[in-house]
């Protein structure tokens, strides 16, 4: 199953990947190639309102808006990664967060600060040196949740 999403003179194809049980693509906002999921596992809403999808992609491909939290996220989620690994810090010679170019578009906020924003999750990726060479987490994703442009967190998903 396919939808096709016309927003900001540009076409956006997503295509549904049932087995996981949810709508992926792939563009570009503000000159950063992503992938976006909408994963039903995170989604606050039994389906997919697509106008409000094109509405958040408006609102993060605004005044470079998205490459500013991508930035902003960057402390927050290296101090996640080091609160995470405290016990082996021994072992972790250095380490480091990627934005991992994707995104995980959660809906609409359910906030009483926000009521009628978007809820969505930057992801990175950790990578570590060790005496036996780089490692990555393959088990773990973390996220730094954000509604509309404000960061409201960050922890690691176990996947």
């Amino acid at each position: 199953m396919e939808q096709i999403l016309s927003v900001d003179n540009k076409l956006i194809h997503f295509k549904l990947n049932e087995g996981a049980n949810c709508w992926q693509t792939r563009t570009s906002i503000n000159n950063v190639d992503l992938e976006i999921e909408i994963d039903f596992q995170f989604h606050k809403e039994k389906e997919v309102n697509w106008d409000r999808f094109r509405g958040f992609y408006a609102f993060v491909n605004k005044e470079e808006r998205l490459k500013k939290l991508i930035d902003d996220s960057q402390n927050l989620v290296n101090e996640l990664g080091k609160a995470f690994y405290r016990e082996s810090a021994n072992e972790v010679l250095d380490y480091k967060m990627e934005f991992a170019n994707s995104i995980f578009y959660n809906g609409k906020t359910d906030g009483a600060f926000i009521k009628d924003g978007y809820s969505y999750s930057l992801i990175f990726n950790y990578f570590a040196k060790r005496d036996n060479g780089t490692y990555g987490d393959e088990y773990g994703l973390y996220l730094v949740d954000i509604e509309n442009h404000f960061i409201v967190g960050t922890r690691r998903y176990q996947c």
